[in-house]
């Protein structure tokens, strides 16, 4: 409605907001899920078409590195020591990171180059381009969302005691979080 106001057409409004505006991660899939449907349903409330249109929402299931093939990677990196310690980083930062959720401090590394990179697999004749694609792009798009900074955070915090948290998680909210509860 603001949008409108300002005269933009209903499908750009909804359109722009999805592209530039909207950012949403949930350490639930089936919450990432019911999210993802609902904000596709009011984007088409306002343009009829909007399913057709090839936009996708910035909308994900946080994932971990935990089960990454290590080959994958390295075919990603390339050898190259910019994507490497790019790569890395993420890889080490998101181990465990449905454990974790959205408190992750995810470092902004050189996210263009990482997507520049991408850009040359969709060309290669690779066994690991297909996964490379699959996996390692949904993964670095995530990092790049939690490794933002934004004006508004909505959040659904879980309502429980530190002491109900698993080992890990109280670990790691005691050493970056000592001032909370």
């Amino acid at each position: 409605q603001i949008s409108t106001s300002y005269g933009y057409p209903q499908r750009d409004a909804a359109k722009s907001i999805l592209q530039h505006n909207l950012y949403g991660i949930d350490i639930d899939t089936r919450a990432y899920q019911l999210a993802y449907f609902a904000v596709m349903m009011k984007a088409r409330q306002y343009d009829s078409r909007f399913l057709t249109r090839g936009i996708q929402p910035h909308i994900y299931s946080i994932m971990e590195s935990n089960g990454f093939d290590r080959n994958l990677v390295e075919y990603f990196e390339n050898g190259d020591e910019k994507l490497t310690k790019a790569m890395d980083r993420l890889v080490s930062e998101l181990h465990d990171a449905k454990e974790y959720g959205s408190i992750l401090n995810v470092t902004n590394v050189d996210f263009e180059a990482l997507y520049a990179r991408f850009e040359e697999i969709r060309t290669d004749a690779s066994i690991y381009q297909l996964p490379a694609i699959n996996t390692l792009l949904p993964f670095v798009q995530i990092a790049q969302i939690m490794a933002q900074k934004y004006d508004v955070v909505v959040t659904n915090p879980p309502y429980r005691a530190v002491s109900d948290c698993c080992g890990k998680l109280v670990d790691y909210v005691i050493q970056n979080f000592p001032n909370s509860k």
